[in-house]
């Protein structure tokens, strides 16, 4: 008789999982479960689909899982998409990598593997730009198609913005993920097909072919409650409903929110707060203690029009000038469709590089919400952020703006000694990009492995040991292609 193929589940049928289904399941002697809690693909609507839409996902009929964060400026709501295709089915499209420096920084931590001529390597394969196709620093054969927004695909807000910042002297940047031509100000590189519709991590990895594999499950509906963890050892996990689904390994991908809580509710995780929710613990380990984010102000705006544009809320983007190619912030509109009662845009300015460690805790009761903290921002943020403040103060007195009928939703003086701290107090945004509540290193090892129980990896945001300098999407596909490419190198040296 023929070896039984292993078994592997994999928590969470978002951006980082869908990666990991298709790639894990191209080895035949592999069984991929993957398990989602919301529904499949096929509910995709124009919301998903249309870029000039992608806000309206975040109110609308997608499946959303809604947390909540305190800040210092109070909860504020946290998104993740809850379908096939997770959050790269809502959104803004930006497909950044981060700086080199980010992860040289994982590599001299001790993370070999993680450097940034290591993870260029993977970014490059897992794309085919349709701007500069193959060269140094881009692919053309890859699953997720990307390009730029063209200008005359930009809203009117978002073209004054770029306009009035060039005539202010900063540089055109034509390749955001080129760190050479930083700091300046460019264009969101987006993840969209031919047709310029959004291109989920599921409708590029997998595919109907892909669908079509006989070692390759996809169960949606099924909500992981805990990872089964016998004698040091995960043997499958255990849904909500009761079921049992066994598993050689197991990988969570539930993303930086719900993969430490599942940790957690399995006991591995810090001792006392395990002993307080009277959970066995199976490894004390500090899951959910190290969350990063990007935060910063949104300053609200209206404008006389025109609207329109097809491209995503996400487009125009000044990346980092106070400290060369150091990205400390971006600074871009956000446009959600308009109505008479509601905010046009934002300008957003995120801080970028943060030591600042949030938390994800379980909630008072095993299935309350998770109490989530932000990380508190760094003493000198409002230094850090002033240069951000001076740029939009620069273009809301530009006559671009004033051509827009641009004003502030309420009176401000951006140029004011206290204005970035008064901001910062009211006006605190997340840009949902929470990472770093799994990290390599404390809780797992270079291969994504939880220490101390074996069967049982972390594959999305939460891996990441410091957040990087960019939106952090692409990053969790990196993630995923590198973990299976590791699985798939230790499947090989199993076999005969």
């Amino acid at each position: 008789m023929g070896q039984k193929n292993r078994h592997i589940v994999i928590v969470g049928g978002g951006t980082s999982g869908t990666v990991l289904a298709a790639r894990l399941s191209e080895a035949a002697d592999l069984s991929v479960t993957l398990l989602e809690t919301g529904p499949d693909d096929d509910t995709y609507g124009t919301d998903v689909l249309e870029p000039a839409l992608a806000a309206d996902a975040w109110s609308g009929a997608t499946p959303i899982a809604i947390n909540v964060m305190a800040t210092q400026s109070g909860v504020i709501p946290m998104l993740q998409g809850r379908l096939i295709g997770g959050t790269s089915a809502v959104n803004g499209l930006a497909t950044l990598r981060g700086l080199p420096g980010d992860y040289d920084g994982w590599a001299a931590a001790g993370l070999d593997g993680w450097g940034w001529q290591d993870v260029a390597d993977t970014f490059i394969a897992a794309e085919r730009d349709m701007d500069f196709g193959a060269s140094p620093l881009h692919g053309d054969a890859g699953p997720l198609s990307v390009r730029r927004w063209r200008r005359d695909e930009l809203s009117h807000a978002q073209r004054t913005y770029y306009d009035a910042l060039v005539d202010h002297g900063e540089a055109a940047v034509h390749d955001v993920n080129d760190p050479s031509q930083l700091p300046g100000i460019g264009v969101f590189p987006v993840t969209i097909d031919e047709n310029d519709k959004r291109l989920t991590t599921s409708l590029a990895y997998l595919t109907a072919q892909v669908r079509a594999r006989e070692n390759l499950t996809i169960r949606t509906n099924a909500e992981v409650g805990t990872i089964a963890v016998e004698n040091g050892r995960a043997s499958g996990v255990i849904l909500t409903s009761g079921e049992h689904v066994e598993a050689d390994e197991v990988i969570l991908a539930a993303g930086a929110i719900s993969s430490p809580v599942v940790l957690l509710r399995s006991g591995i995780g810090p001792a006392d707060q395990l002993s307080q929710h009277h959970i066995k613990l199976q490894a004390d380990l500090p899951v959910g203690a190290t969350m990063s984010d990007h935060l910063g102000p949104g300053i609200p705006y209206r404008h006389d029009g025109p609207r329109g544009g097809v491209g995503g809320p996400a487009q125009v983007v000044l990346v980092g000038a106070s400290n060369g190619t150091d990205v400390d912030y971006h600074a871009f509109p956000i446009a959600p469709a308009p109505t008479d009662d509601q905010t046009d845009f934002m300008m957003a300015v995120f801080l970028m590089r943060s030591s600042g460690r949030g938390s994800v805790r379980l909630g008072d009761t095993l299935d309350a919400d998770p109490v989530i903290t932000a990380p508190p921002l760094p003493d000198d943020a409002p230094e850090r952020l002033r240069h951000g403040f001076d740029r939009i103060d620069a273009w809301e007195r530009s006559s671009h703006a004033q051509e827009l009928g641009c004003q502030p939703a309420e009176p401000h003086d951006l140029t004011a000694p206290d204005a970035v701290s008064k901001a910062l107090e009211r006006l605190t945004l997340s840009y949902y990009h929470m990472t770093s509540t799994c990290p390599m290193g404390p809780v797992l090892d270079a291969d994504c492995r939880v220490h101390g129980i074996q069967g049982l990896r972390v594959a999305d945001a939460s891996v990441m040991p410091t957040i990087p300098t960019g939106n952090t999407y692409l990053g969790c596909v990196m993630v995923a292609e590198r973990v299976a490419s590791k699985m798939l190198a230790e499947q090989a040296a199993r076999r005969p």
